[in-house]
């Protein structure tokens, strides 16, 4: 869904978003090697022509050294797959840190209006094998079509295939397997920092009960107040075609827990909230919400295994 163009702040400072450089697909390693054979025979001027960009991405590839040992193993899909829907309604491309213990992804939507800090440990996976630490970017969007393409009842393998610069996905059932294939890109230029919020209030409150809140909340507006003080946490939205209110006072069975150091409240856009909370809801039955007034709100998802956070920055002037 094409989020709202409305005012906001941003999560975090970082260069603006209109003027991102082109990426393209990291060039396997083979095909980097015909390029270099090409140019000895073409001389010297063809040389100095081109070898910048051959060693520009030459250096792409070898930045993701290791990729051939990084391996996973998945008998139910569902679970992961969830989780990579939740990255995607937030993240175009994304560059996953792994290591031995876990992986990772911490990036920003093009906008840089909302970030989600991400981690998975190697206890999610059936079996896990990572040697050094490996970066690969790779688009979440595509990512996921071929995850959707995956039966419920398939055993799945994903690896790093470092010679042809490719995600391998193989899917096997029986006697039957498939095989899928999509190129890793070019590492991305800057990296996304931590944000640093002081936060005033929190509730911890079900999934289930938010996502209904922003539900209510769309059938009048296009952007939703929500406010922590005293009592109570309110969701709240007002249009040309009425209003909305969901409220929970600390005696709710659907809020399980309240703080505030001082009332707190900020302005939304519904768009970002829909598409994270109905994402997210799958993997999901409990968030943490923090607030401080007109400041980025944190969202943490509790997950079973590892840490699902979203950042969204409050509208301006609303």
């Amino acid at each position: 869904m094409p989020k709202v163009r409305e005012p906001h702040s941003r999560v975090v400072d970082g260069p603006d978003p209109e003027h991102r450089r082109e990426r393209h697909p990291v060039l396997p390693l083979h095909q980097v090697r015909v390029h270099l054979a090409r140019l000895r025979v073409a001389g010297p001027r063809a040389i100095n022509f081109i070898s910048s960009r051959i060693n520009r991405v030459a250096a792409s590839s070898q930045s993701t050294g290791g990729l051939d040992l990084f391996e996973v193993e998945i008998s139910k899909i569902d679970p992961f797959r969830n989780l990579v829907k939740a990255l995607s309604v937030i993240v175009e491309e994304g560059t996953f840190n792994m290591n031995e213990a876990q992986i990772k992804l911490l990036a920003m939507d093009p906008s840089h209006v909302a970030m989600v800090d991400f981690e998975l440990p190697r206890e999610f996976f059936d079996k896990y094998s990572c040697e050094g630490e490996p970066r690969l970017t790779v688009n979440i969007g595509e990512f996921l079509k071929f995850l959707d393409r995956v039966d419920r009842d398939e055993h799945v393998t994903i690896n790093l295939d470092e010679e042809q610069a490719r995600l391998v996905i193989r899917c096997k059932r029986g006697g039957h397997s498939r095989r899928f294939m999509m190129p890793i890109l070019e590492p991305l230029d800057e990296e996304v920092p931590q944000p640093k919020i002081f936060f005033k209030a929190s509730t911890r409150i079900l999934t289930g009960s938010l996502r209904r809140a922003m539900r209510d909340a769309s059938l009048v507006s296009e952007h939703v107040k929500l406010e922590v003080g005293g009592d109570a946490f309110t969701i709240s939205a007002t249009g040309d075609m009425g209003s909305a209110l969901s409220e929970w006072g600390r005696d709710s069975d659907e809020l399980l827990e309240l703080k505030a150091e001082e009332d707190s409240k900020a302005n939304f856009t519904l768009s970002y909230l829909n598409d994270i909370v109905n994402a997210v809801q799958a993997s999901s039955e409990v968030a943490t919400l923090e607030l401080s007034t007109d400041m980025p709100i944190k969202m943490d998802f509790e997950l079973p295994q590892g840490r699902l956070i979203y950042y969204l920055a409050p509208m301006i002037g609303v």
